[in-house]
């Protein structure tokens, strides 16, 4: 249920917003890695990781994840 809901809420994030935070946090890669792999500045992946997790936060508010 958790798995689906996290699913869901990053599936609703803009592609872009989306592809930052999932190289970011699962792909472990770090933001000036993923600027150069995507061609964009620094702060614009920069912005992209914060806008996205403060999308998911609001996405996900409530639904409680634990470390299962």
């Amino acid at each position: 249920m958790q798995r689906k809901a996290v699913r869901e809420a990053l599936d609703s994030l803009p592609f872009q917003q989306r592809l930052a935070v999932e190289l970011n946090y699962f792909g472990s890669y770090t933001q000036p890695e993923i600027a150069s792999m995507m061609g964009v500045p620094l702060g614009t992946v920069k912005g992209r990781v914060r806008l996205g997790l403060q999308k998911l936060s609001t996405s996900l508010k409530g639904v409680a994840v634990s470390d299962v």
